[in-house]
């Protein structure tokens, strides 16, 4: 396991250095900063623009920049944002937690509910409840996240709920945001979930635990769905870093105060340590979820773990 720990640590350390210097250079080359904005402003002269430029390091070339950025960062300091005149740590630490908040919510409300339907599916075949679960995969799949954010906002408003100010939520406003982060989640789970233990119900395994008389809910929860977990678990694993992505909508369109609001704001302000700060904590967050989803496929599959780690 120490193996194990240790490669995927690294291989972190590594995915996170090559994540943070591409956008570091995609941002740097994009052209302008966080002062461009200034030369609207008739009253302040380029002469000055361009001291602050130096001042904050902004004239120096991109390698030198991100260099000096890398070896603040790895000492824990991740610079002062422009726009919220802050340090960058605590603030998108601050909205990420936000943000996480509702991935953890939508992935236990999804992964819940595909679980059982696709339990139940198994379990009681027929033709209504299979059409209503290939309806529920359909509608889920296919619905914009948009269209689930502006639903979400309709109904909040439309029952007298109204969306926070200075950081208060109310409870059905938390439940509108997780319901539209978790629906699309629930077509990929439902799905994959219902074919895998369709699959594993016609397996060798299965015929041989129903001719020693175990009744079907012990044939599906204890060996039909164990082969079953570990294309979920890597699925789960790769949802985290949907849920952040696509939380960026939903965030702004309900006002969530969440990292992917911060990011926009960010990048249309030219907020170049901000956004860096933000990929940094978003991508160790990715990194930890696929890190523990692989790690509970091998606790799943014990052959996995003699060829991963090799030890039984």
């Amino acid at each position: 396991m120490l193996r194990f720990a240790f490669r995927k640590l690294v291989q972190g350390a590594a995915m996170i250095i090559v994540v943070s210097a591409l956008a570091f250079i995609l941002l740097s080359s994009a052209g302008g900063d966080a002062f461009s904005t200034l030369r609207d402003n008739p009253q302040i002269s380029e002469t000055t623009i361009e001291n602050l430029r130096s001042v904050y390091g902004l004239d120096q070339p991109i390698a030198i920049r991100y260099a000096s950025w890398l070896a603040n960062a790895l000492r824990g300091d991740l610079g002062e944002s422009f726009a919220f005149r802050v340090p960058v740590g605590p603030l998108a630490f601050a909205r990420f937690l936000n943000t996480a908040m509702l991935a953890v919510a939508a992935f236990i409300f999804a992964a819940l509910t595909s679980l059982l339907l696709a339990i139940f599916s198994t379990r009681f075949e027929g033709r209504i409840l299979s059409a209503t679960v290939e309806l529920l995969i359909l509608l889920t799949a296919s619905t914009p996240r948009v269209v689930l954010a502006l639903i979400a906002l309709f109904l909040s408003l439309r029952f007298g709920f109204v969306f926070p100010e200075s950081g208060g939520f109310s409870l059905f406003q938390f439940g509108a945001i997780v319901g539209a982060l978790a629906l699309p989640l629930v077509s990929i789970y439902l799905a994959q979930l219902k074919s895998g233990l369709a699959e594993a119900m016609n397996e060798d395994f299965t015929r041989l635990a129903r001719a020693k008389g175990l009744g079907e809910w012990q044939i599906i929860t204890r060996h039909a769905m164990r082969p079953v977990l570990n294309p979920f678990l890597t699925l789960a694993g790769l949802s985290f870093g949907g849920l952040l992505g696509g939380s960026v909508i939903v965030e702004t369109v309900l006002g969530w105060p969440g990292i992917g609001a911060l990011m926009v704001a960010a990048v249309r302000g030219r907020d170049v340590l901000l956004v860096m700060g933000i990929v940094v904590i978003a991508s160790i967050a990715v990194w930890l979820a696929n890190a523990a989803a692989e790690f509970l496929q091998l606790v799943n599959d014990k052959r996995l773990r003699e060829g991963v780690i090799g030890q039984p």
